[in-house]
């Protein structure tokens, strides 16, 4: 297992608990900044939600959105160096029923989500990943998005360098604002109520 450092949680039933965290380049935890802005943001909108955390590393988003009143959370990691300290946050901190753990590659996640549809997504790419709009990130968000695995009223939140161009929301997909934190910035797209899903986009 690699070196470890903590970071706290800032809010909500688990304020104040450690979640380890590897030191190094494998895993890039969300500031404490962004993330509590994240969720500012969006409470209204988590609670008894089911969240998918893509990028999920040591587990600090999904975890802290367990923590500020998320049904689930489904961490999406298949690193081998950092999957056992994310078993080890999760039982620490006693939330093992209410977060799983996909062990998948973020890029390969498929066009149907492991259970019903997610309220809301948070993807935290590897900054190496950004090459312009078309690269693997976008890509992702666009696809994750748009397809099953967000429900029509949800969120996709992704953190992205400041400096990278954004790609445009796919269709059915809105932007609903952009917010920067330094050298890295926060996108928040919204899938209209009205979206419809790929199966009824085919029969019409």
């Amino acid at each position: 297992m690699p070196r470890q450092g903590a970071i706290r949680l800032s809010s909500g039933s688990l304020k104040g608990k450690s979640i380890r965290v590897p030191e190094g380049l494998t895993v890039r935890p969300m500031r404490t900044r962004v993330r509590e802005a994240l969720f500012n943001r969006l409470q209204d909108h988590l609670q008894m939600g089911r969240v998918l955390d893509v990028f999920a590393g040591s587990g600090a988003v999904g975890i802290e959105a367990v923590s500020r009143g998320a049904r689930q959370t489904i961490h999406v990691e298949n690193t081998r160096e950092v999957l056992p300290l994310l078993r080890k946050n999760l039982r620490d901190l006693g939330i093992e029923a209410q977060c799983k753990i996909l062990e998948r590659d973020a890029y390969r996640l498929g066009p149907e989500p492991p259970g019903s549809a997610f309220d809301l997504i948070l993807l935290d790419p590897p900054f190496p990943d950004y090459r312009g709009p078309q690269s693997k990130p976008w890509i992702l968000a666009s696809e994750l998005a748009a397809g099953e695995w967000l429900r029509p009223g949800g969120w996709l939140v992704m953190e992205h360098p400041s400096r990278e161009e954004t790609a445009p929301p796919p269709p059915g997909i809105e932007a609903r604002e952009g917010r920067r934190y330094g050298d890295t910035s926060l996108i928040f797209w919204f899938k209209s109520e009205t979206a419809s899903t790929p199966e009824e986009t085919q029969e019409s």
